[in-house]
């Protein structure tokens, strides 16, 4: 028997994910803390690429040539750029509006619970995979800028279609 996506998604979380019981509060701040969390080790991983590169490879500074080269000094800007793009796409998820008003988390309960799981595990699964991803880069060369813009790209475009769904259901 093939699992739902509220099963899956429950399992990762380890919570009863969107239960009878009312718990859809809180388990939109569970989901949120987990895509945050997988966004916070993307830039930490490339935080630590950045040191290690450091260490190997910008010279220390002489009288002859008080900043490092240009071209040696590249890949960090580049990367330092990726990682502002995943800090704010971090804060825009802890900063979605938390649906307060009992009509509306009625109407989602009722109509659209299916598509909001949906969205939620995209965003979990693009945050985690992104984590993932950059876990395995060895060097700070290797970290493909664009690609992973690309993804907190995605993430945020899960996140804008979020928000408009959650508007019109």
């Amino acid at each position: 028997m093939q699992d739902s996506i509220a099963d899956k998604l429950r399992s990762l979380l380890g919570s009863d994910v969107y239960s009878t019981q009312g718990r859809l509060r809180s388990d939109d701040q569970l989901v949120r803390e987990r895509v945050c969390r997988g966004l916070s080790e993307a830039s930490a991983r490339i935080r630590e690429l950045i040191s290690r590169y450091r260490l190997d490879r910008v010279p220390p500074s002489t009288r002859d040539q008080p900043f490092p080269p240009a071209e040696v000094m590249e890949p960090i800007r580049r990367a330092e750029r990726l990682i502002r793009v995943i800090d704010d796409a971090a804060a825009v998820v802890k900063g979605l509006p938390v649906l307060n008003q009992d009509l509306v988390w009625k109407r989602v309960r009722r109509t659209g619970l299916n598509d909001l799981l949906q969205f939620d595990w995209n965003l979990v699964g693009e945050s985690d995979g992104l984590a993932s991803d950059l876990a395995q880069v060895l060097e700070l060369d290797q970290l493909d800028v664009p690609g992973n813009e690309a993804r907190v790209r995605k993430i945020r475009d899960i996140i804008g279609e979020r928000q408009r769904f959650i508007e019109i259901s």
